[in-house]
């Protein structure tokens, strides 16, 4: 792994994903997520039936694509991505990686230009910055696992270090998401998770939030 997907993959990174929290939110204002054996359960949930069989096989597949395959990979997240809220989402934070990614690697522009959605810009970008295949999924999946995690610990009591063992609790099903990834086609993916999806969509009506969706 490189250092300049080190940088890609950092919670601090420029992209805006740490204003998302994927329903999370609205889960713990309901109570449903209260405490750390519900947070695990939640990230477990996602990585196997919702965003990890979604965007991280786009991520992988996007991984030095040409521009036409990056173009179905959009189209088909568009069509996948059923909720506005998260759909909108992943187009706002993959502008501000491909924003940021212009100043910061110039000579890479060429590689971002069809794509749109999160995934398919970091996927894309990555393997522009020299990440192997397996790196890029990797990298792409622990950054979204470490940043729900640390998104828990604003919106509960939930400490760092604990909130930090939840996703380490999540490790096997972190690594199946990247090696399902790795081998997925595009008609692979998918995902089912109504009751994230629900969450996700009524984020907007909450009368008090933190994160944008």
């Amino acid at each position: 792994m490189n250092l300049r997907l080190l940088q890609l993959c950092d919670s601090a990174f420029p992209a805006g994903a740490y204003a998302f929290s994927d329903g999370l939110e609205t889960l713990t204002t309901r109570g449903e997520v209260g405490g750390a054996a519900d947070l695990t359960a939640f990230l477990r949930g996602q990585l196997a039936h919702g965003w990890g069989v979604q965007d991280a096989p786009a991520c992988a597949l996007a991984w030095r694509a040409g521009a036409g395959a990056l173009r179905d990979l959009d189209a088909l997240l568009d069509d996948l991505k059923l909720v506005e809220g998260p759909r909108r989402a992943s187009l706002r934070v993959g502008v501000n990686l491909r924003r940021a990614a212009r100043t910061l690697w110039p000579a890479e522009e060429g590689a971002l230009c069809p794509t749109r959605h999160h995934a398919t810009t970091f996927g894309a970008l990555a393997g522009a910055l020299g990440a192997t295949r397996e790196a890029a999924v990797t990298a792409y999946v622990s950054a979204w696992l470490l940043g729900r995690a640390t998104s828990a610990t604003r919106l509960m009591r939930l400490g760092g270090l604990e909130a930090q063992a939840c996703a380490a609790a999540c490790e096997a099903g972190a690594l199946a998401c990247v090696e399902a990834a790795l081998l997925a086609t595009p008609e692979d993916l998918g995902g089912f998770s109504p009751l994230l999806d629900v969450a996700a969509a009524e984020q907007a009506g909450l009368e008090s939030r933190l994160f944008q969706t």
